[in-house]
C-alpha cells in the first residue's frame, strides 16, 4: 500500500465536480480526500501502487497545481 501527499491548488469542493469522477475511476471512491483547511490544499492518497504521475496528470489537466510532497513516517513516531 502507498500514502502519497500532495499539495494542490484545489481550493474548495467546487472544485472537485471534474476531478472528482476521475480519480474515483482511477483510484476508487474512498481512496483520495482533500485538507481543504490547510494552507497547502493537501490531496492525500491510498493505493496500491505508486501513482504521482497520473494524479498529477488529472489534476493538472483541470488546470491544478499539483506537487508530491515528501514525508517520513518516522516525523510522526510510528
Amino acid at each position: 500500500m502507498y500514502i502519497t501527499i500532495f499539495k494542490t491548488s484545489v481550493v474548495d469542493k467546487n472544485a472537485l465536480f471534474g476531478i472528482g469522477p476521475e480519480l474515483d475511476a482511477y483510484l476508487s471512491v474512498g481512496n483520495w480526500s482533500f485538507a481543504f483547511e490547510d494552507t497547502d490544499k493537501i490531496l492525500r492518497v491510498v493505493s496500491a501502487s505508486p501513482c504521482t504521475q497520473q494524479v498529477k496528470h488529472i489534476l493538472e489537466n483541470y488546470g491544478f497545481f499539483c506537487e508530491e510532497l515528501p514525508y517520513s513516517l518516522d516525523e510522526f513516531k510510528v
